[in-house]
């Protein structure tokens, strides 16, 4: 398990007191909703169990004086908790401060029809209610979940002037998974979609994204601090035409030195564009499973790669480790 410590340079005590001044009104009044609920909830239930409530004493709790990079230490051992992130948070004020950054870290989204209607995450519900309440500049990692393969893919249909307007104000983001992104579909326009990530960025999950190999190595170039990448496809699929778009040229060469996961993968072509624009790969770390091209990536990373992970029963794994045999 690797734990996100406030201490790190982007998710670190200042930067998370900074991005909540942004937005000190609204989080203000959810701060005050939540405190007059859950005070006025637990005076109830210590009425109805026979008890009474605590009468207050007008002098500060001690809790409220300890300095915040220790409240922020604290609190960095529940960032997984989320009962006990609300629990800090209705403590005192420097507490909800330090807790804040680590509730809204993460927002999911989801369009899919096995799912009932009275789901509590579809389109674009989560992303209106955080925009209402200025939390957008807080979320670190969004995720688009769509529905079963066939169905619409994500397109510019799902970003009307109002959607647009939530989606552009995460500023902040630094993990982006969308799932069936339509990348042809937004082409020319692709980058005042998504242009605005372009900073923070540092991790993308693309689930059998749609578009020719330049379409989608484009998409991956608009982002010039990317270290992570993650492409899934439920099967292998056949290789589009390498002519479509061959004009496309990527806007930067992203870094690209944390890990690489590709699952039924074999569309080689894009791996050698990557190779020919980004000037070679510099993956650390590649899990792979299915991948047809496996020797082209490995002779890519030869230099850099520190950690492999291959799969039994992955066919092409096989026939890697019988052609080292021999």
């Amino acid at each position: 398990m690797v734990l996100k410590t406030p201490t790190s340079s982007l998710t670190g005590p200042s930067h998370s007191i900074q991005l909540y001044y942004c937005v000190n009104t609204p989080i203000a009044n959810e701060l005050f909703i939540n405190r007059l609920w859950y005070r006025t909830k637990a005076k109830i239930e210590w009425l109805l169990f026979g008890g009474a409530p605590e009468v207050p004493t007008g002098r500060s709790s001690p809790i409220a004086k300890l300095p915040q990079e220790l409240v922020d230490i604290i609190t960095s051992y529940f960032i997984y908790d989320t009962p006990s992130l609300l629990a800090c948070s209705l403590t005192c004020y420097s507490w909800y401060i330090a807790v804040v950054p680590h509730l809204h870290y993460s927002l999911t989204t989801e369009d899919d029809p096995i799912w009932p209607p009275d789901r509590d995450h579809p389109w674009p519900r989560p992303l209106k209610k955080s925009y209402e309440l200025g939390l957008l500049p807080l979320v670190k990692r969004f995720r688009m979940r769509m529905g079963i393969v066939g169905n619409p893919g994500f397109g510019p249909a799902w970003l009307n002037k109002h959607t647009l307007r939530y989606f552009s104000a995460l500023t902040n983001l630094q993990d982006l998974g969308i799932d069936f992104l339509e990348v042809s579909s937004f082409m020319p326009t692709i980058q005042q979609c998504f242009g605005h990530f372009s900073p923070n960025l540092r991790f993308l999950a693309l689930k059998e994204p749609v578009g020719s190999c330049r379409q989608i190595l484009y998409f991956i170039g608009l982002f010039p601090n990317l270290q992570d990448l993650k492409l899934h496809y439920p099967s292998p699929i056949d290789e589009p035409d390498g002519t479509v778009d061959a004009t496309l040229i990527p806007l930067s060469n992203p870094p690209l030195r944390g890990r690489l996961t590709l699952t039924c993968f074999t569309r080689e072509n894009l791996v050698k564009d990557m190779i020919n624009f980004f000037c070679g790969l510099r993956f650390r770390r590649m899990d792979l499973f299915r991948v047809r091209c496996v020797q082209l990536l490995l002779d890519a990373c030869t230099e850099t790669l520190e950690t492999l992970k291959l799969y039994p029963s992955d066919p092409f794994g096989e026939e890697l480790f019988k052609r080292k045999r021999e």
